[in-house]
Protein backbone atom coordinates (compact mmCIF):
# COMPACT_ATOMS: atom_id res chain seq x y z
CA UNK A 1 0.00 0.00 0.00
CA UNK A 2 2.18 2.67 1.11
CA UNK A 3 4.74 1.84 -1.54
CA UNK A 4 2.30 2.21 -4.17
CA UNK A 5 1.53 5.29 -2.49
CA UNK A 6 4.63 6.85 -2.41
CA UNK A 7 5.67 6.40 -5.91
CA UNK A 8 2.21 7.93 -6.82
CA UNK A 9 2.92 10.74 -4.86
CA UNK A 10 6.52 11.36 -6.13
CA UNK A 11 5.00 11.38 -9.67
CA UNK A 12 3.07 14.57 -8.05
CA UNK A 13 -0.32 13.02 -8.35
CA UNK A 14 -2.91 14.70 -5.69
CA UNK A 15 -3.54 12.08 -2.78
CA UNK A 16 -7.15 11.50 -3.63
CA UNK A 17 -6.36 10.66 -7.21
CA UNK A 18 -3.89 8.17 -6.17
CA UNK A 19 -5.89 6.56 -3.87
CA UNK A 20 -8.38 6.22 -6.94
CA UNK A 21 -5.72 4.73 -9.10
CA UNK A 22 -5.08 2.19 -5.95
CA UNK A 23 -8.01 0.95 -5.87
CA UNK A 24 -9.06 0.89 -9.45
CA UNK A 25 -5.90 -1.47 -9.68
CA UNK A 26 -5.72 -3.39 -6.86
CA UNK A 27 -4.78 -6.72 -6.94
CA UNK A 28 -7.47 -8.28 -4.64
CA UNK A 29 -11.28 -6.93 -4.26
CA UNK A 30 -10.74 -6.36 -0.62
CA UNK A 31 -7.95 -4.43 -1.07
CA UNK A 32 -9.82 -2.06 -3.50
CA UNK A 33 -12.35 -1.60 -0.57
CA UNK A 34 -9.76 -0.49 2.18
CA UNK A 35 -8.65 1.95 -0.40
CA UNK A 36 -11.88 3.24 -1.19
CA UNK A 37 -13.28 3.75 2.31
CA UNK A 38 -9.71 5.13 3.45
CA UNK A 39 -10.76 8.00 -0.47
CA UNK A 40 -14.21 8.32 1.04
CA UNK A 41 -13.46 9.83 4.34
CA UNK A 42 -10.56 12.15 2.74
CA UNK A 43 -13.28 13.69 0.89
CA UNK A 44 -15.56 13.65 3.73
CA UNK A 45 -12.52 15.82 5.69
CA UNK A 46 -10.51 13.62 7.76
CA UNK A 47 -6.56 13.54 7.23
CA UNK A 48 -4.47 10.85 5.56
CA UNK A 49 -3.31 9.16 9.18
CA UNK A 50 -6.69 9.39 10.34
CA UNK A 51 -8.65 7.36 7.59
CA UNK A 52 -5.55 4.73 7.39
CA UNK A 53 -5.81 4.06 11.31
CA UNK A 54 -9.74 3.15 10.55
CA UNK A 55 -8.43 0.46 8.58
CA UNK A 56 -7.45 -2.11 11.54
CA UNK A 57 -3.12 -3.50 10.85
CA UNK A 58 -2.56 -1.60 7.74
CA UNK A 59 -0.22 0.93 9.55
CA UNK A 60 1.57 0.85 12.96
CA UNK A 61 1.14 4.01 15.41
CA UNK A 62 4.90 4.89 14.53
CA UNK A 63 3.73 5.03 10.88
CA UNK A 64 0.48 6.64 11.82
CA UNK A 65 2.92 9.46 13.98
CA UNK A 66 4.76 9.92 10.83
CA UNK A 67 1.67 10.68 8.52
CA UNK A 68 0.10 13.31 11.18
CA UNK A 69 3.40 15.16 11.17
CA UNK A 70 3.77 14.70 7.09
CA UNK A 71 0.43 16.33 7.01
CA UNK A 72 0.72 19.35 10.05
CA UNK A 73 4.42 20.63 8.17
CA UNK A 74 2.84 19.75 4.49
CA UNK A 75 5.21 17.31 3.90
CA UNK A 76 2.99 14.30 3.45
CA UNK A 77 4.88 12.89 0.56
CA UNK A 78 7.95 12.87 2.59
CA UNK A 79 6.12 10.88 5.16
CA UNK A 80 4.74 8.12 3.16
CA UNK A 81 8.24 7.86 1.02
CA UNK A 82 9.51 7.37 4.90
CA UNK A 83 7.57 5.22 5.67
CA UNK A 84 7.65 2.66 2.60
CA UNK A 85 11.65 2.61 3.55
CA UNK A 86 10.96 2.04 7.18
CA UNK A 87 8.47 -1.10 6.38
CA UNK A 88 11.18 -1.95 3.62
CA UNK A 89 13.98 -2.14 5.94
CA UNK A 90 12.36 -4.09 8.49
CA UNK A 91 10.92 -6.57 6.28
CA UNK A 92 14.81 -7.26 5.28
CA UNK A 93 15.34 -7.88 8.88
CA UNK A 94 13.12 -10.31 9.26
CA UNK A 95 14.20 -12.40 5.86
CA UNK A 96 17.37 -12.02 7.12
CA UNK A 97 16.26 -14.19 10.30
CA UNK A 98 14.10 -16.69 8.72
CA UNK A 99 15.62 -17.20 5.49
CA UNK A 100 18.94 -17.94 6.96
CA UNK A 101 17.32 -20.16 10.20
CA UNK A 102 14.99 -22.51 6.87
CA UNK A 103 18.06 -24.71 6.18
CA UNK A 104 19.04 -25.68 9.74
CA UNK A 105 15.32 -25.75 10.23
CA UNK A 106 14.80 -28.66 7.79
CA UNK A 107 17.68 -30.60 8.45
CA UNK A 108 16.49 -30.73 12.22
CA UNK A 109 13.54 -31.45 11.13
CA UNK A 110 14.63 -34.47 8.82
CA UNK A 111 16.82 -35.72 11.81
CA UNK A 112 13.81 -36.22 14.06
CA UNK A 113 11.72 -37.49 11.77
CA UNK A 114 14.10 -40.44 10.69
CA UNK A 115 14.99 -41.15 14.02
CA UNK A 116 11.36 -41.15 14.97
CA UNK A 117 10.25 -43.85 11.56
CA UNK A 118 13.67 -45.53 12.92
CA UNK A 119 12.47 -46.17 16.66
CA UNK A 120 8.68 -46.70 15.46
CA UNK A 121 8.50 -49.22 12.48
CA UNK A 122 12.52 -50.78 12.06
CA UNK A 123 13.53 -51.26 15.24
CA UNK A 124 10.58 -52.69 17.20
CA UNK A 125 10.58 -55.71 14.55
CA UNK A 126 14.62 -56.73 14.89
CA UNK A 127 13.91 -56.31 18.69
CA UNK A 128 11.50 -58.65 18.30
CA UNK A 129 13.31 -60.79 16.02
CA UNK A 130 16.62 -60.69 18.31
CA UNK A 131 14.80 -61.00 22.07
CA UNK A 132 12.88 -64.33 20.55
CA UNK A 133 16.25 -66.29 19.63
CA UNK A 134 16.22 -66.00 24.00
CA UNK A 135 20.42 -65.41 23.02
CA UNK A 136 22.59 -62.65 25.10
CA UNK A 137 22.73 -59.57 23.59
CA UNK A 138 26.09 -57.06 23.48
CA UNK A 139 25.75 -54.16 25.59
CA UNK A 140 25.39 -52.02 22.40
CA UNK A 141 22.53 -53.44 21.11
CA UNK A 142 20.53 -53.55 24.56
CA UNK A 143 21.24 -49.41 25.20
CA UNK A 144 20.16 -48.87 21.42
CA UNK A 145 16.83 -51.00 21.82
CA UNK A 146 15.73 -49.43 25.19
CA UNK A 147 16.77 -45.95 23.81
CA UNK A 148 14.89 -46.91 21.25
CA UNK A 149 11.90 -48.07 23.26
CA UNK A 150 11.64 -44.80 25.40
CA UNK A 151 11.37 -42.88 21.81
CA UNK A 152 8.72 -44.65 20.54
CA UNK A 153 6.93 -43.28 23.38
CA UNK A 154 8.60 -40.33 24.39
CA UNK A 155 8.58 -38.67 20.90
CA UNK A 156 5.02 -37.80 20.12
CA UNK A 157 4.07 -36.31 23.84
CA UNK A 158 6.97 -33.84 22.78
CA UNK A 159 5.71 -32.71 19.39
CA UNK A 160 2.20 -32.51 20.75
CA UNK A 161 3.57 -30.42 23.31
CA UNK A 162 5.51 -28.32 20.96
CA UNK A 163 2.67 -27.77 19.05
CA UNK A 164 0.35 -26.78 22.03
CA UNK A 165 3.15 -24.54 23.38
CA UNK A 166 3.34 -23.10 19.77
CA UNK A 167 -0.53 -22.40 19.34
CA UNK A 168 -1.12 -21.44 22.59
CA UNK A 169 2.14 -19.52 23.67
CA UNK A 170 0.49 -16.21 24.18
CA UNK A 171 -1.38 -17.62 27.07
CA UNK A 172 0.61 -20.19 28.29
CA UNK A 173 3.96 -18.00 28.56
CA UNK A 174 2.92 -15.61 31.14
CA UNK A 175 5.05 -11.82 31.16
CA UNK A 176 7.20 -13.48 33.91
CA UNK A 177 8.12 -16.59 32.23
CA UNK A 178 8.47 -14.41 29.10
CA UNK A 179 10.94 -12.25 30.53
CA UNK A 180 13.03 -14.82 31.90
CA UNK A 181 13.30 -16.58 28.13
CA UNK A 182 14.41 -13.23 26.85
CA UNK A 183 17.03 -12.53 29.31
CA UNK A 184 18.57 -15.99 29.16
CA UNK A 185 18.57 -15.99 25.07
CA UNK A 186 20.05 -12.55 25.52
CA UNK A 187 23.18 -14.33 27.44
CA UNK A 188 23.90 -16.86 25.15
CA UNK A 189 27.15 -16.08 23.25
CA UNK A 190 25.53 -16.10 19.46
CA UNK A 191 21.84 -16.44 19.70
CA UNK A 192 22.08 -13.11 22.41
CA UNK A 193 24.03 -11.39 19.63
CA UNK A 194 21.66 -11.87 16.97
CA UNK A 195 18.79 -10.81 19.06
CA UNK A 196 20.48 -7.63 20.73
CA UNK A 197 21.23 -6.37 17.23
CA UNK A 198 17.70 -7.15 15.57
CA UNK A 199 16.41 -5.01 18.32
CA UNK A 200 18.99 -2.59 17.99
CA UNK A 201 18.29 -2.43 14.30
CA UNK A 202 14.62 -1.77 14.57
CA UNK A 203 14.96 0.87 17.48
CA UNK A 204 17.19 2.82 15.38
CA UNK A 205 15.44 2.51 12.36
CA UNK A 206 12.19 3.45 14.37
CA UNK A 207 14.01 6.60 15.70
CA UNK A 208 15.78 7.83 12.17
CA UNK A 209 12.61 7.65 10.78
CA UNK A 210 10.51 9.84 13.28
CA UNK A 211 13.41 12.14 13.24
CA UNK A 212 13.62 12.60 9.56
CA UNK A 213 9.84 12.89 9.59
CA UNK A 214 9.68 15.61 11.88
CA UNK A 215 9.56 14.52 15.25
CA UNK A 216 11.07 14.95 17.95
CA UNK A 217 13.63 12.39 19.79
CA UNK A 218 11.62 11.60 22.40
CA UNK A 219 8.79 10.41 20.37
CA UNK A 220 11.21 8.49 18.12
CA UNK A 221 12.19 6.85 21.12
CA UNK A 222 8.59 6.58 22.30
CA UNK A 223 7.70 4.83 18.84
CA UNK A 224 10.94 2.49 19.01
CA UNK A 225 9.28 1.28 22.15
CA UNK A 226 6.38 -0.12 20.32
CA UNK A 227 8.52 -1.81 17.97
CA UNK A 228 10.67 -3.48 20.41
CA UNK A 229 9.53 -7.39 21.31
CA UNK A 230 12.24 -7.92 23.31
CA UNK A 231 10.92 -7.48 27.33
CA UNK A 232 14.45 -6.76 28.66
CA UNK A 233 15.24 -4.36 25.89
CA UNK A 234 11.95 -2.63 26.48
CA UNK A 235 13.46 -2.12 30.16
CA UNK A 236 15.80 -0.79 28.81
CA UNK A 237 14.78 1.54 26.42
CA UNK A 238 12.18 2.84 29.02
CA UNK A 239 15.55 4.08 31.41
CA UNK A 240 17.18 5.55 28.17
CA UNK A 241 14.07 7.48 27.01
CA UNK A 242 13.75 8.28 31.09
CA UNK A 243 17.57 9.57 31.01
CA UNK A 244 17.55 11.36 27.36
CA UNK A 245 14.33 13.75 28.64
CA UNK A 246 15.92 14.41 31.58
CA UNK A 247 19.11 15.91 29.06
CA UNK A 248 21.44 13.16 28.67
CA UNK A 249 22.80 13.13 25.41
CA UNK A 250 21.00 10.59 23.41
CA UNK A 251 23.82 8.04 22.55
CA UNK A 252 25.47 8.15 25.90
CA UNK A 253 21.81 7.04 27.40
CA UNK A 254 21.71 4.73 24.86
CA UNK A 255 25.31 2.92 25.70
CA UNK A 256 24.99 3.31 29.41
CA UNK A 257 21.62 1.70 29.34
CA UNK A 258 22.94 -0.92 27.37
CA UNK A 259 19.72 -0.36 24.50
CA UNK A 260 22.54 -0.77 21.80
CA UNK A 261 25.52 -2.78 21.39
CA UNK A 262 28.86 -0.72 22.12
CA UNK A 263 29.69 -0.39 18.67
CA UNK A 264 26.57 0.79 17.63
CA UNK A 265 26.06 3.31 20.21
CA UNK A 266 29.20 4.92 19.44
CA UNK A 267 27.68 5.77 15.96
CA UNK A 268 24.63 7.22 17.49
CA UNK A 269 26.72 9.18 19.73
CA UNK A 270 28.91 10.42 17.14
CA UNK A 271 26.03 11.18 15.42
CA UNK A 272 24.45 13.65 18.10
CA UNK A 273 27.73 15.22 18.26
CA UNK A 274 28.32 15.79 14.81
CA UNK A 275 24.55 16.65 14.18
CA UNK A 276 23.84 14.11 11.87
CA UNK A 277 21.67 11.81 14.07
CA UNK A 278 19.67 10.84 11.14
CA UNK A 279 22.45 9.41 9.16
CA UNK A 280 24.01 8.07 12.02
CA UNK A 281 20.93 6.23 13.03
CA UNK A 282 20.63 4.74 9.41
CA UNK A 283 23.95 4.00 9.48
CA UNK A 284 24.24 2.07 12.52
CA UNK A 285 20.50 0.57 12.02
CA UNK A 286 22.15 -0.85 8.08
CA UNK A 287 25.73 -1.88 10.99
CA UNK A 288 23.09 -4.32 12.96
CA UNK A 289 21.52 -5.84 9.91
CA UNK A 290 25.61 -6.97 8.36
CA UNK A 291 26.53 -8.08 11.63
CA UNK A 292 23.10 -10.17 11.99
CA UNK A 293 24.11 -11.54 8.54
CA UNK A 294 27.92 -12.40 9.64
CA UNK A 295 26.48 -14.04 12.56
CA UNK A 296 23.93 -16.39 10.80
CA UNK A 297 26.32 -17.32 8.32
CA UNK A 298 29.12 -18.26 10.88
CA UNK A 299 25.90 -19.96 13.03
CA UNK A 300 25.10 -22.08 9.89
CA UNK A 301 28.64 -22.67 8.80
CA UNK A 302 28.82 -24.66 11.81
CA UNK A 303 25.25 -25.59 12.33
CA UNK A 304 24.63 -27.61 9.16
CA UNK A 305 27.76 -29.74 9.10
CA UNK A 306 27.19 -30.49 12.68
CA UNK A 307 23.82 -31.73 12.02
CA UNK A 308 24.85 -33.38 8.84
CA UNK A 309 27.15 -35.40 11.34
CA UNK A 310 24.67 -36.18 14.00
CA UNK A 311 22.10 -37.55 11.63
CA UNK A 312 25.15 -39.90 10.24
CA UNK A 313 26.40 -40.71 13.56
CA UNK A 314 22.99 -41.60 14.95
CA UNK A 315 22.06 -44.13 11.93
CA UNK A 316 25.75 -45.61 12.17
CA UNK A 317 25.39 -46.31 15.98
CA UNK A 318 22.27 -47.85 15.24
CA UNK A 319 23.36 -49.74 12.23
CA UNK A 320 26.22 -51.22 14.16
CA UNK A 321 24.49 -52.11 17.25
CA UNK A 322 22.03 -54.43 15.40
CA UNK A 323 24.90 -55.75 13.25
CA UNK A 324 26.79 -56.77 16.03
CA UNK A 325 23.57 -58.23 17.84
CA UNK A 326 22.81 -60.19 14.92
CA UNK A 327 26.43 -61.40 14.80
CA UNK A 328 26.54 -62.30 18.57
CA UNK A 329 23.30 -64.40 17.95
CA UNK A 330 24.87 -66.03 15.42
CA UNK A 331 28.22 -66.94 16.83
CA UNK A 332 26.43 -68.20 20.20
CA UNK A 333 23.83 -70.43 17.26
CA UNK A 334 26.80 -72.00 15.92
CA UNK A 335 28.08 -72.77 19.40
Amino acid sequence: YFQTLAMLLTSKLPVEAALTTMRDQAPRPRVGIAVGEIRDQLRSGASLADAVESVPGLASPQHLALLRAGHESGRLEHAVTLIDASMSQRDRIRRVIVGQLIYPAILLLTAVVALWFLTTFVMPRISEMLTSLDKPLPWQTQVTLTVAGWLVWILPPIILAGVVVAAMHRTLITPAIRAWIDRTLLRLPIVGTLRWHGQAAMICDAVATMVEGGGDVLAGLAQAREVVTSPSVAVRLDDARRRTREGTDLGQALRDCQVLPPMIGAVVQVGMQTGDLTGALKRAAEMCIERQERLTERLLTVMSPALIMLMALTVGWVVYSLVTGMMAVNDVGGL
